[in-house]
């Protein structure tokens, strides 16, 4: 059965094209001389990166990178052949042929990923991921990494900061240092460190090409402070049920939450399969008629219940219950995560809607 419009009762996700353009244009600013590039791995951080691509080229971006051989495949379908699409997990075995048709950029971590695009790559543009001290990713920075490439034709070389998002953090300038020793054995070739908090450290950390990800789709790129971002994604869902909670009594799952006092409690058409996750209960908020509600009790898999008790305006079934928007970084905290995975733990079920055209 197909639905052509959305069922009262359905949540919707809406992200602003507008935003995220510019939020582009303010890392860009903020990179100085240095190019500006985009991650878009993980659907564009769970927005929809055949939406947002093309907003992010129009606005001057040359350089995407996703995770995934199949994520590249996707952006190359949406952004033609005139941008540059590195796939930050490199190469595996009978992926050299796909990557090469695609022009998509692998970037060699491993010595095994060395040796799969020097037998196969046929002189196709590579990158280089060094490791600098996040122990993740990367060959060893002190370790004769010149001499494994030799012969390949490397268009990048890139590191990753660890601990960026705390600005005082001492590892941020002992990786710096690192690459320094690094982009000196690759002289004349592009560099990249600088993720979206990297960008906020300061120009020494932009070196050619900066990669900016979580600033751009609203969130948070530094732990505390960083720049006025637009807020991009933006959740509504609807009001069920209202009712009358009195003192002592208890609402949902292992009745975990016991009414204080009398309360007025609306029960809202969104879960954990949504993406809400139970652990933003207590802590967590949603706004109706831009008033804070507080979430109260357990989130459930389609159910979740707020204290509606202070509201001006009492809400009654239909009306919408807002979340993320301003307060992306508010639930992030409450749910003792990153906006990072609240973003990209955002459910199938969403009606999405895109407003803007990125101009």
């Amino acid at each position: 059965m197909s639905i052509d419009a959305p069922l009262p009762s359905s949540p919707r996700l809406m992200v602003d094209l507008d935003a995220v353009r510019s939020n582009y244009l303010l890392m860009a600013a903020r990179a100085n001389n240095a190019a500006t590039g985009a991650a878009v791995k993980a659907d564009a951080y769970g927005l929809g990166l055949e939406k947002i691509a093309p907003v992010l080229a129009k606005a001057g971006c040359n350089s995407f990178f996703c995770a995934h051989v199949s994520e590249g495949m996707i952006a190359r379908q949406v952004l033609g052949y005139d941008v540059e699409i590195f796939i930050l997990n490199g190469v595996q075995f009978g992926e050299v042929p796909l990557l090469r048709q695609k022009h998509l950029i692998p970037v060699l971590s491993t010595s095994e990923h060395i040796a799969l695009w020097r037998e196969d790559g046929e002189n196709a543009p590579a990158a280089l991921h060094v490791d600098t001290g996040m122990n993740r990713l990367g060959l060893p920075w002190h370790e004769g990494v010149p001499d494994m490439v030799k012969g390949l034709n490397l268009t990048l070389v890139m590191s990753h900061l660890a601990c960026g998002s705390d600005p005082a953090h001492p590892m941020n300038q002992q990786q710096l240092e690192r690459f320094a020793v690094i982009k000196a054995a690759f002289a004349g070739m592009r560099a990249s460190l600088a993720n979206s908090a990297g960008i906020l450290l300061g120009e020494a950390w932009h070196h050619d090409l900066t990669r900016p990800g979580i600033a751009l789709y609203g969130g948070a790129p530094l732990d505390e402070g960083g720049p006025n971002l637009a807020p991009v994604a933006h959740i509504e869902a609807p009001v069920l049920q209202v009712i009358s909670l009195r003192q002592g009594q208890s609402v949902g799952y292992g009745a975990d939450f016991t009414a204080p006092k009398d309360m007025m409690v609306a029960t809202v058409a969104i879960g954990y399969a949504d993406g809400l996750r139970r652990d933003a209960s207590p802590g967590g908020f949603g706004r109706i008629h831009d008033q804070k509600v507080p979430l109260i009790g357990r989130v459930s898999m389609d159910l979740s219940t707020f204290d509606v008790s202070d509201l001006t305006k009492p809400p009654k079934p239909g009306d919408l219950l807002c979340l993320l928007g301003k307060d992306l970084q508010a639930l992030a905290i409450a749910s003792d995560t990153l906006s990072y995975e609240i973003l990209t733990g955002l459910g199938p079920r969403f009606v999405r809607e895109y407003k803007g055209c990125g101009s």
